[in-house]
């Protein structure tokens, strides 16, 4: 096969390019594809959390100190997931914290707490806690995911704030979603 493909080259006019040329540079160059992006991953010290396989929907706000925020990818999404760790303590109650949510967001302007709902994913038990307040730019939907510390007995959360929406189920799912990614 080489040496027919020398022997064209040999053969062709000056100046010309055989097509032959041109087929198998676009046959090797595209085998050489981008692919898909490598997988991102962010850890924050101070809270002993690392979010592996960060999807690229995601892009990171902030990673220092006692904080690590994400934000949607794009501009025609807005949000904010803040990640936090409480401190250490023995006895953590899930459901303290979801009422200590609610109680939260009923003392906010016109604040609707829409409920609570226990998960189950790589750290164990979990919930996931949600209501809506308005602000001067409208109305706010808060869902949070309330979980154990994976190494330490802290209470670990994740709260993500967006502009509400008639149907919010799409960003609780992308909460969830993240996560299933927490280290």
């Amino acid at each position: 096969m080489l040496n027919s493909a020398v022997s064209i080259l040999l053969k062709r006019p000056r100046g010309t390019i055989p097509v032959s040329i041109i087929l198998l540079t676009l046959i090797v160059g595209c085998g050489r594809g981008q692919g898909p992006p490598p997988a991102r991953s962010v850890h924050n010290p101070a809270l002993n959390v690392t979010v592996s396989d960060l999807p690229p929907e995601w892009d990171i706000q902030a990673n220092s100190g006692d904080r690590l925020e994400l934000r949607p990818a794009g501009e025609e999404r807005t949000g904010l997931v803040t990640i936090t760790v409480g401190p250490e303590e023995q006895g953590i109650n899930l459901v303290a914290a979801i009422e200590s949510h609610r109680a939260e967001i009923e003392s906010m302007n016109g604040g609707r707490y829409s409920g609570a709902q226990e998960l189950s994913g790589p750290l164990g038990a979990a919930f996931y806690s949600r209501g809506r307040y308005e602000t001067d730019g409208g109305p706010v939907e808060d869902t949070r995911i309330y979980a154990l510390h994976p190494t330490a007995s802290r209470l670990l959360i994740l709260d993500y704030t967006y502009p509400a929406a008639d149907d919010s189920s799409v960003r609780v799912g992308e909460l969830i979603e993240l996560f299933a990614l927490v280290e």
